[in-house]
């Protein structure tokens, strides 16, 4: 008796340092950052409870709407180009083409890549007057664009870079899902008449539905968390153009030191982040799983 009770115990304290390691540091901070929104804490002081103050102040913050403008704008943009060129990717690496693992190879490189290096790298490239991009321009007659001192410039130049360092990993993603295909379902769509792309569109892509759901979500996820590469190549500017929620939670705790402020926009941030997610669950016919 005492060695089944052993055997049902010791599964469960292999796991007990993840759980205590996940209390410690993700649940128990996630309900400290509720109850800081609910406070006014400027990080040296005591917090000081203040119920939804911040939340209405946030209403009423220009910062924050422009904040979450340019966050839903890059969400949007980054996760349809991230996924629709990913699955492109996908498809056409899924081939069997001579040098395909090599390509594989060359698209994933940017995703192990340090984020901050990447950033400084193409913050060289976007450079106004001494870029590889605008002297590419030069070449072809068109005139130097501002990338990354330009309202109109700035957000398409983070957003071409982020995509760029992450669309390899929707690649494998969308591999993963292509090859765990029977390739005999296309063969016979073939066979019965349908066109290549017939056969995609009807066979291989409905059956890559939940491989597609998890780039979307996992993508969206990841984006919703930008931060790095806005502070490295443009510091949120010019003026607020590249400003997102999580520059914003950076700049209202570390650097004005209201901690009660920032935990506010985080909580709004991740409340997106949830809405968006349980959209595509809806979206893709999932049943979200409370």
């Amino acid at each position: 008796m005492s060695y089944r009770i052993n055997r049902r115990i010791i599964p469960y304290l292999f796991l007990l340092p993840c759980f205590v390691a996940l209390i410690l540091f993700s649940f128990i901070p996630f309900l400290q950052g509720l109850y800081f929104a609910l406070t006014s804490y400027p990080l040296l002081k005591s917090p000081e409870f203040i119920g939804f103050k911040n939340f209405e102040r946030l209403t009423r913050d220009p910062l924050f709407l422009a904040s979450l403008r340019n966050t839903l704008v890059y969400m949007i943009t980054t996760v349809t180009l991230r996924v629709i060129i990913g699955l492109i990717l996908a498809v056409l690496l899924n081939i069997r083409l001579r040098g395909r693992i090599l390509f594989r190879t060359i698209f994933y490189l940017p995703v192990i890549a340090p984020l901050v290096t990447v950033s400084v790298v193409w913050r060289i490239i976007f450079d106004t007057y001494s870029g590889v991009l605008n002297a590419g321009l030069d070449l072809l007659g068109i005139a130097p664009v501002p990338w990354l001192t330009s309202t109109a410039w700035a957000m398409p130049a983070i957003v071409i870079m982020s995509v760029w360092k992450t669309f390899g990993w929707n690649i494998v993603v969308f591999l993963a899902g292509l090859q765990s295909i029977p390739g005999s379902l296309q063969e016979a769509a073939l066979i019965d008449g349908a066109s290549r792309w017939q056969a995609f569109r009807h066979v291989t892509l409905p059956l890559l539905r939940p491989t597609v759901l998890l780039a979307v979500v996992m993508s969206t996820i990841s984006a919703s968390q930008v931060f790095d590469q806005v502070y490295v190549m443009t510091g949120g500017g010019p003026g607020y153009s590249t400003m997102t929620l999580g520059q914003m939670v950076y700049t209202a705790g570390f650097q004005d030191y209201e901690m009660g402020y920032a935990s506010a926009v985080s909580v709004v941030l991740l409340l997106i982040t949830l809405i968006f997610t349980m959209i595509q669950f809806k979206g893709f016919g999932q049943e979200v799983e409370y």
